[in-house]
C-alpha cells in the first residue's frame, strides 16, 4: 500500500514517502498539481490512484481550489462500486490557497473527507494507517517538528521502523517539501 506522512505548518508542508516521488511524470503514486504549491499523493489501489491523479489535473486546470477538488474527488469515490470491490484507496491534497493558508485534505474510500489548517504555530500531521500514526507521534516527540529539518528526521525515522512490521514498505525516503511563499 505504501506510506505517506505529511507534517503542516503554516510555513511549510513535508511530505515522505517509500513511493518514489523523485520521478514526477513517471509516477502516479505523487502529482504536483500547481508547481511549489500544492500536490497530491497516493496510497492503496494503482487504478483507483490513476483515475484520482487525472481527475485532480483536470480540476486544478479547471480552477477548482484545493477543498472543492478533495470534495470533488472524495464523492466520486464513495460511489458504492468503490466500495463493493474491497480495495483500499486514500489520497491527501495538500497545499496553499491563493491567499498562503496552509492545508490538507485526507480522501478516503472508507471514511470521510477530512481537512486541516494548521493555525500560527500549530504543527498538524497524517500518515495513512492507524498503527503507524502511533509509531508517528513517538517519533514527532522525539524528533520535533518545528522546522523542516526536524519533522523530516521524524517522518523518515517513521519509514524505517514501518517497514519492520508492514510488508511492502521500503525504507528508502522519497521527500518533497512546500515552503510558503513570502
Amino acid at each position: 500500500m505504501g506510506l505517506v506522512s505529511i507534517v503542516a505548518r503554516k510555513n511549510f508542508i513535508s511530505l515522505v514517502t517509500d513511493l518514489g516521488i523523485q520521478q514526477f511524470s513517471d509516477d502516479i503514486r505523487f502529482k504536483e498539481l500547481i508547481p511549489d504549491t500544492a500536490f497530491i499523493a497516493f496510497c492503496g489501489d494503482e487504478e483507483y490512484a490513476v483515475m484520482a491523479a487525472d481527475a485532480a489535473e483536470t480540476l486544478i486546470n479547471q480552477g477548482f481550489s484545493l477543498k472543492e477538488l478533495a470534495e470533488s474527488i472524495q464523492s466520486s469515490i464513495n460511489n458504492p462500486m468503490f466500495l463493493a470491490d474491497g480495495r483500499l484507496f486514500e489520497a491527501v491534497v495538500a497545499g496553499y490557497s491563493q491567499k498562503g493558508e496552509a492545508q490538507y485534505h485526507v480522501i478516503s474510500n472508507r471514511k470521510p473527507l477530512e481537512s486541516y489548517y494548521p493555525g500560527s504555530g500549530e504543527s498538524l500531521y497524517y500518515v495513512n494507517g492507524h498503527e503507524t500514526m502511533l509509531v508517528f507521534e513517538k517519533s514527532l516527540k522525539m524528533y520535533g517538528m518545528g522546522t523542516v529539518d526536524q519533522a523530516q528526521a521524524a517522518q523518515v525515522h517513521l519509514l524505517r521502523e514501518a517497514s519492520k512490521f508492514i510488508p511492502g514498505i521500503h525504507t528508502n525516503a522519497s521527500s518533497y517539501i512546500l515552503k510558503r511563499a513570502n
